[in-house]
C-alpha cells in the first residue's frame, strides 16, 4: 500500500506579524529561541502568550518533541489528554478523536470532528497523520472551534507548524534514531539566508525504514510487515519590508507499507 502526499502553501502577513517564538532551547538557524522565551501560541490566527488565550491549548515546542523522541504525528496522544490519533487502514479513515468523540469519514461521509492544520492551511487527516520532521511547534487546541482558522470543529483543532527559514544565519541539523527491531530514521534540514534579513531558504528531509505494526501473516512467514517513507520541505520566506512577510512552502511525502 503507498501512500502520497504533496503539499503546496503559502501565506502574506501584513502588519508586521512576527514569527512565533518557540519555546525552545535552539540555535538560531533551527528557528527556535531561548528557554527564557514565553510559550507563544497563534491559536487566534496572530502570536500570542499562551497565559493570555482564552481557550485551551496543549503546546508541544520542538524542544519536547525531540526530548520526547516523538517521530510520528499520533505520538503526542500519549502527551495530550483525551487525544486520540491513528492513521486507519485501507478500509477505514483515519481517527483523530478529542474528548470522546470521533467518526469514520470514510463509513460515514462526513468530515471528522478534529481539524487539522498545516501552517494554517487546512489539510485532511491522512496527509499529517504520518511520520514529522523539521516541526517547530505542534497546537492542540481542546473543545468546539468556529470558523476562525477555516473550518469549524465540534471537538477541536491540531496545527503542525514547520520551521521557517532564519533570515539571518545559515545552519542546520541532522538527527538518526536506530532501534532493536529494526528501525531506522534520519531527518536534517539546511537553512541558507539568500538576502540577509530580506530572503531566506530552507529545505528539510525525511528517511524512515520500520517493522509497521509488527503483525505477520502465518500463511507467508518468509515476508513480514514493513514501511518505508521519503520526505522532503522546501521553504522560502520573504521579508520585503516591516509591514509584509510572505511565506510558502512545497512538501512531497511518499509512504509504501505492507500490513497484515
Amino acid at each position: 500500500m503507498s501512500t502520497f502526499n504533496r503539499i503546496i502553501s503559502a501565506s502574506v502577513s501584513l502588519l508586521a506579524l512576527a514569527a512565533p517564538a518557540y519555546a525552545q532551547n535552539a540555535t538560531p538557524e533551527e528557528g527556535g529561541a531561548s528557554l527564557d522565551s514565553e510559550i507563544i501560541v497563534s491559536a487566534r490566527r496572530k502570536d500570542e502568550m499562551l497565559q493570555d488565550v482564552p481557550l485551551t491549548v496543549n503546546a508541544l515546542s520542538a524542544e519536547t518533541l525531540q526530548k520526547l523522541n516523538f517521530r510520528d504525528l499520533k505520538d503526542i496522544s500519549s502527551v495530550v489528554p483525551g487525544l486520540d490519533l491513528s492513521p486507519g487502514l485501507a478500509v477505514s479513515g483515519p481517527v483523530a478523536s478529542l474528548r470522546g468523540v470521533n467518526v469514520d469519514v470514510i463509513a460515514s461521509g462526513n468530515n471528522g470532528t478534529v481539524e487539522f492544520y498545516l501552517n494554517d492551511a487546512p489539510v485532511s487527516p491522512g496527509a499529517v497523520l504520518q511520520s514529522i520532521y523539521d516541526v517547530g511547534q505542534i497546537e492542540v487546541l481542546r473543545g468546539p472551534q468556529g470558523t476562525l482558522r477555516g473550518r469549524a470543529s465540534p471537538s477541536g483543532s491540531i496545527t503542525i507548524n514547520t520551521r521557517r527559514p532564519d533570515l539571518e544565519n545559515f545552519g542546520g541539523y541532522g538527527a538518526g534514531t536506530i532501534t532493536n527491531i529494526e528501525g531506522l530514521s534520519a531527518q536534517g534540514a539546511v537553512n541558507v539566508p539568500l538576502i540577509k534579513g530580506v530572503l531566506g531558504f530552507r529545505v528539510a528531509g525525511l528517511s524512515e525504514n520500520n517493522d509497521a505494526n509488527r503483525v505477520s501473516s502465518i500463511n507467508n512467514a518468509a515476508t513480514g510487515p514493513s514501511a518505508e517513507t521519503r520526505a522532503i520541505r522546501a521553504s522560502v520566506r520573504f521579508v520585503p519590508t516591516d509591514n509584509i512577510e510572505v511565506n510558502a512552502s512545497y512538501s512531497r511525502l511518499l509512504k509504501t507499507s505492507r500490513l497484515f
